[in-house]
């Protein structure tokens, strides 16, 4: 074998030395540095992307904080809305029954009136009947013709008793 000759090996020594050194030297100036280079690059990249990470976490944080406060806010206001539209509505309800039982009062107090007046106008008409009735039937039974306002005068009575009957036994 050639390498093991030992003729070759002053030869072969120098020439691996020489290309050690400029192996070295090439990459010593041309091919570590840009290496580094890169190396350095990416560290930088890779710290500013967690640094932006942390800054963003931050941001999110507050984000977070900011929305939970919303939330919240949101919350006690649609309560107070709430609270506020049931008390409308329990004022609007009170309203509404006070104007009911005012109108109920108004239709029973006029409901008494046109039954009273009713009633009144009822014990004209069977005054105005019976009092006629009452001289037609006295005429035939005493054969002798009675004067109206006689026959209105006793008529009057007998209600009017009638009337204080009717009141003592209530």
């Amino acid at each position: 074998m050639p390498q093991f000759d030992t003729t070759f090996f002053s030869s072969q020594i120098f020439w691996t030395i020489l290309s050690f050194i400029i192996l070295y030297f090439v990459l010593g100036r041309w091919v570590l540095p840009r290496i580094a280079a890169i190396l350095q690059k990416r560290t930088r990249l890779i710290e500013e992307e967690i640094a932006e990470a942390r800054r963003q976490r931050e941001e999110l944080s507050e984000l977070k904080l900011d929305y939970a406060e919303k939330i919240s806010n949101i919350n006690e206001e649609a309560k107070k809305m709430f609270d506020a539209s049931e008390k409308r509505m329990v004022e609007k309800r009170n309203q509404m029954m006070g104007e009911w039982k005012e109108e109920m009062e108004r239709k029973k107090r006029d409901f008494h009136e046109e039954a009273e007046v009713a009633r009144q106008m009822a014990i004209r008409d069977v005054r105005s009947q019976s009092a006629d009735l009452i001289v037609d039937v006295a005429e035939q039974i005493i054969h002798q013709k009675m004067d109206e306002s006689d026959a209105r005068k006793i008529l009057e009575e007998n209600i009017n008793d009638l009337e204080r009957d009717k009141k003592q036994d209530v």
